[in-house]
């Protein structure tokens, strides 16, 4: 099993950033917005420029504020709008974690991965499974599907609570 952790962290933008190429990125996504026929703005793209920065999953209000701390001036309606745009072009993978705030990530970062959740900390640590993706397939093909990707969230808590350093109570 492959564990991977990370967390949320906003920089200045570049070309290639954790082995996500952005020109890429920028194509798919004018290609996208020419097919179903959005606008093509400017603040679209420094919304993508943004986000590209993050190492882990983040919400449209970090994105926000990293923005703004940035000197980036963009309305909280045009992420929203944009992130859900992103995310229907699977640009992005959106995920509910706990609570009623969506996460977001990149999908190229590392796809078909799983998380494992602490219900009590929120601390999450990101997997891969082997096994998993041949189950998905499995599933798929004796459903009649070819399975494209799979989200699996474990929800648990830590080994020692009281102890736990991602504990913020």
């Amino acid at each position: 099993m492959n564990i991977l952790n990370g967390s949320a962290k906003a920089t200045n933008a570049t070309e290639t950033t954790n082995d996500v190429n952005l020109d890429h990125l920028k194509e798919q996504f004018a290609a996208f917005l020419k097919q179903k026929n959005y606008r093509n703005t400017q603040e679209r793209y420094l919304v993508l420029d943004n986000i590209v920065q993050f190492e882990a999953h983040f919400s449209a209000d970090e994105l926000y504020l990293a923005m703004r701390i940035a000197g980036v001036n963009v309305s909280r309606a045009t992420i929203y709008s944009t992130l859900d745009l992103l995310t229907k072009c699977n640009i992005l993978m959106k995920h509910r974690f706990q609570g009623d705030s969506a996460h977001f990530e990149l999908a190229d970062k590392m796809p078909n991965h799983d998380h494992l959740i602490c219900t009590e900390c929120g601390h999450i640590v990101e997997f891969q499974e082997e096994s998993l993706n041949k189950i998905s397939d499995d599933i798929g093909k004796q459903l009649g599907f070819k399975p494209l990707k799979h989200s699996l969230q474990v929800f648990a808590v830590c080994n020692d609570i009281r102890n736990c350093e991602h504990n913020k109570s």
